[in-house]
């Protein structure tokens, strides 16, 4: 560590000033510099959001500094002032805990009108930006935490994926699927890119704060449990989830042996995102949850809305037999059968109000098979 002693009882980093008192205190000076250094690089690496929007007089205030030091020479500052110092005068792009720093460099404002050649009061509060550079900061980082807080409070997202689920292990209440696909268009425009989940899974997942939750249906009622492996991988963002010792974790090994758990979807917060020709790409977000969805989970209040020809509706048929066989050869409790019957209802509303729907120009004998169709529902649905 470059710590020398000045020989009058005062230590200085490199080429500083001899301004500090002890070694331990120019130590912890420095190993503050690296940490930024290394804050800036792991900005870089998770693709965080940077800003470089400073006014154009908080880099000119960093270059009349840093020429002064280069024509003059210079003990004032420590390594990390003259590091901010030559980041706002190449305009680089800076995080939020760098634009927080700056911040609260205005606790050193009392000097900042000391002329260079007397002190070190003027001359590092223009590395830092000067006014312009450090009350930019100051509304910055509430611009920032203000758009995070409702980030974090009010733009919620949920999106849904046609992913089964990949394997269950009845014995061990290991499930194992995929939350999420990369490179998909979906309704909204928007494309999950790979990356993503990259710091969610590292600060919020198993081996980090293990906050994750896996639900079902975003019910945070219904927890199934927490991943216990939790990665992206070419496809996607790979789970494995050991599930809860509940009736309901019970009950959804059965819905899966039953095929009625065809979708899965996550719950965030988009941290960063970009417009492109193909769609809004998000690089980055927030992950709070997985949900693995039964049939009712994606939309409950409109469940059918995109079925709109007898040949779709031939889907429907198929997924109210598998409700069928679940339910009569099922021992699960009865609110999840309950739940089932439920759905099963829904489903045969939207087929009755498919009659509406059906276009004039449907061929006579496609309508009459749409309402044969419907009467063949609507019987199933009598059985229970």
């Amino acid at each position: 560590m470059p710590i020398y002693s000045c020989g009058n009882g005062k230590y200085r980093i490199g080429d500083g000033e001899c301004m500090y008192t002890s070694r331990e205190s120019a130590e912890r000076d420095y190993e503050a510099y690296l940490a930024e250094e290394d804050d800036e690089m792991k900005s870089m690496d998770y693709k965080e959001e940077t800003y470089s929007d400073y006014p154009e007089a908080a880099s000119n205030n960093a270059k009349r500094a840093l020429k002064y030091k280069e024509e003059n020479g210079s003990s004032c500052g420590t390594p990390v002032g003259w590091a901010r110092a030559r980041q706002l005068a190449s305009k680089s792009a800076i995080s939020r805990s760098t634009i927080a720093r700056m911040a609260s460099f205005k606790r050193h404002q009392q000097n900042k009108d000391v002329p260079y050649d007397e002190g070190c009061g003027g001359i590092m509060w223009d590395a830092w930006g000067g006014d312009a550079g450090i009350n930019w900061a100051i509304r910055k980082l509430e611009q920032i935490d203000n758009k995070k807080n409702m980030g974090d409070y009010q733009l919620y997202k949920c999106k849904n994926f046609d992913l089964e689920v990949k394997d269950i292990d009845k014995k061990s209440r290991i499930v194992t699927g995929y939350f999420s696909t990369f490179g998909n268009l979906d309704s909204d425009g928007d494309i999950m890119m790979p990356g993503a989940f990259k710091r969610s899974i590292q600060d919020w997942g198993p081996d980090g704060k293990n906050r994750i939750k896996h639900l079902q249906n975003h019910n945070p009622n219904l927890p199934l449990g927490k991943p216990i492996l939790l990665k992206e991988d070419r496809k996607g963002l790979y789970y494995e989830s050991k599930l809860v010792e509940t009736s309901y974790g019970t009950d959804f090994i059965k819905m899966v042996e039953g095929g009625l758990i065809t979708e899965h979807s996550i719950g965030f917060t988009t941290i960063r995102e970009q417009k492109t020709n193909s769609g809004n790409e998000i690089h980055d977000v927030k992950l709070f949850e997985g949900s693995s969805l039964t049939a009712w989970g994606a939309n409950e209040d409109t469940p059918m809305l995109g079925f709109k020809s007898v040949y779709e509706v031939e889907e429907l048929k198929e997924e109210i037999r598998r409700f069928e066989k679940f339910i009569r050869h099922s021992d699960a409790t009865d609110e999840t059968i309950d739940l089932c019957i439920i759905k099963v209802r829904q489903l045969a509303q939207a087929v009755e109000a498919l009659s509406t729907k059906v276009s004039v120009e449907e061929p006579e004998q496609q309508k009459s098979d749409g309402k044969q169709l419907e009467m063949s529902l609507i019987s199933i649905l009598g059985k229970f």
